[in-house]
């Protein structure tokens, strides 16, 4: 993937979960061809079922990320919270596909800028950019929820739960700062991980075998009736 640490090894290797834009009524997601490795290092298509283990494998990620999340004013809680950081744009990339527009990668670079502050710089205060980040991240979701999911009233409701946890990180510094913001991705985490459910939803099924109708007992034969005299 474009602008983003590891993501284009795995879109090349790996996967590439697209889920078509279009109308606010499409039912079912396409699924772009993609390839995997075989053993032999031979290209092969990944299914979409594959796809989609990859892309609950990277919210799982994201998840595991999270945990532990408290403020960012020491070294290690701003390596988590940029661990995090990194598992999002693991995710939202999946997400997205190769359909990248311009929006999209400025704010996956937008997020990759707080990441490699948070891992480097700790001199400066890291709020102005983390709230950037954030910030991307919801426009991101945002906007795939317009193209995508806008037939899906629960992936609406969490987006709008989103909403007040971004808007309360402009008030806050310090630690507070760092829980309100672990807040704000749990939220949004929650609202890929319904995106992820409904892709899933939306996959082709696999047709039922045909069944033969059972055949019908054949009828027991009569005795023949005695010989009249």
């Amino acid at each position: 993937m474009i602008a983003k640490r590891g993501v284009a090894l795995v879109a090349a290797l790996l996967t590439v979960f697209a889920v078509v834009a279009g109308c606010g009524g499409k039912k079912q997601s396409t699924m772009e061809p993609t390839v995997e490795q075989n053993g032999d290092g031979n290209p092969r298509p990944m299914t979409a079922e594959g796809r989609s283990e990859q892309l609950t494998q990277a919210i799982d990620q994201f998840a595991a990320s999270r945990k532990g999340l408290q403020g960012h004013s020491d070294a290690a809680s701003r390596r988590q919270l940029a661990e995090s950081f990194a598992r999002l744009n693991d995710v939202l990339s999946q997400l997205k596909g190769s359909q990248q527009d311009g929006a999209f990668r400025q704010q996956i670079r937008i997020i990759d800028r707080a990441r490699t502050q948070l891992t480097g710089d700790s001199a400066t205060a890291s709020e102005p950019t983390v709230n950037a980040a954030v910030r991307a991240a919801q426009r991101a979701l945002s906007d795939m929820t317009s193209e995508n999911f806008a037939d899906d009233e629960q992936t609406k409701t969490l987006m709008d739960a989103v909403q007040p946890r971004v808007e309360e990180l402009s008030g806050v510094r310090g630690p507070i700062h760092g829980f309100e913001t672990a807040r704000a991705l749990d939220a949004m985490g929650a609202v890929v991980q319904h995106m992820a459910e409904v892709i899933t939803q939306r996959l082709p099924q696999p047709a039922a075998p045909a069944t033969t109708p059972a055949e019908s007992p054949a009828p027991a034969e009569t005795p023949a009736a005695p010989a009249t005299p």
